[in-house]
């Protein structure tokens, strides 16, 4: 039994670093969506964005279920269908606007805040709500937490005397909360089909209610004088952002697990302040801080008995 745990130690810890680095890679998506809408706008933007994600997730299913994925597709059924299309409406159009136009009139530091750390506990409560799960303290004294210390964070715009800081903080927080509507869709999405297939098809259904959206929003496309930073953040975007993290989190959560993976997630609010900092200069406020502490420790109230459970099944099977 050594011999086949030593055997498996490098496995796991290139699994860690994957892990941590997916966590970079996520924490710096709030910068480099920031560093894009300095050339571009909120809708164009995210157009451009989903537009090379979804062509590169398509070319992958294609390639991995060419010969599996028309079949398969003939077992959706219209509820289904319907939940796809909703994972592309809250989880592509509605949050990648609102998250953008959010870091239009506020930072990188208040979106790496209050997303990763709202957003489960709203995932949470709305799981309760939609499946009819019962309401534990756990959820209740975390929900509480992480809306003090989302507060702390918004109120840390108001006491700089911003109202631009306050209204975007809000936008982001309704991001945080369509995130959350896309994951219980998800919870309904074609169980037959693999998460690729389904990620794939909920991109095209989001990419597709996308394209009108610079247009509703008075924007006009002029991507062909957009400058070099805009690709980069927008290529970052594409793959550090969205590809290599979705190929090394299923790695990881098969190899040990979804709550110990779950665990590395915690990582991200205090890399993406640090990116925020190093790349932006936005230097994080001591009641940001303190907001972004609790928030983390309401996410750990809210998911810390369902973790205990998951980890002893991992460690029993």
């Amino acid at each position: 039994m050594n011999n086949a745990g030593s055997s498996t130690a490098p496995l796991r810890r290139a699994v860690f670093i994957k892990l941590v680095l997916v966590q970079l890679f996520w924490a710096g998506t709030f910068v480099a969506s920031e560093i894009a809408l300095h050339d571009q706008p909120a809708g164009i933007t995210a157009l451009t964005r989903f537009v090379l994600t979804t062509g590169i997730y398509a070319v992958l299913c294609l390639i991995l279920s060419k010969h599996t994925l028309s079949q398969k597709l003939k077992a959706v059924n219209a509820s289904q269908w319907l939940a796809l299309v909703g994972m592309g409406f809250f989880g592509v159009l509605l949050y990648t606007v609102l998250l953008n136009i959010g870091l239009t009139t506020t930072t990188a530091t208040y979106a790496a805040l209050l997303i990763p750390t709202t957003q489960p506990i709203f995932t949470a409560l709305l799981s309760r709500f939609v499946f009819r799960e019962a309401t534990s303290q756990a959820l209740v004294a975390g929900l509480a937490l992480g809306l003090v210390g989302a507060a702390c964070v918004i109120w840390s715009g108001v006491q700089q005397h911003d109202a631009t800081h306050l209204s975007g903080s809000i936008i982001i927080l309704l991001s945080a909360l369509s995130f959350s509507l896309y994951a219980v869709c998800s919870k309904f999405a074609p169980a037959h089909l693999s998460s690729l297939e389904n990620t794939t098809l909920s991109f095209m259904f989001g990419t597709l209610l996308l394209i009108p959206v610079p247009w509703l929003l008075g924007e006009q496309y002029s991507l062909a004088g957009s400058d070099t930073q805009f690709w980069l953040s927008i290529g970052y975007l594409v793959i550090f952002a969205t590809l290599l993290p979705y190929l090394w989190w299923n790695e990881a959560t098969k190899e040990i697990g979804s709550a110990r993976t779950g665990v590395f997630t915690f990582l991200m609010p205090p890399l993406a302040v640090v990116l925020s900092a190093m790349l932006l200069g936005h230097l994080p406020l001591n009641l940001q801080i303190i907001g972004g502490f609790l928030a983390m420790l309401g996410v750990s109230l809210t998911t810390f008995n369902f973790s205990r459970i998951t980890v002893n099944k991992v460690d029993k099977a």
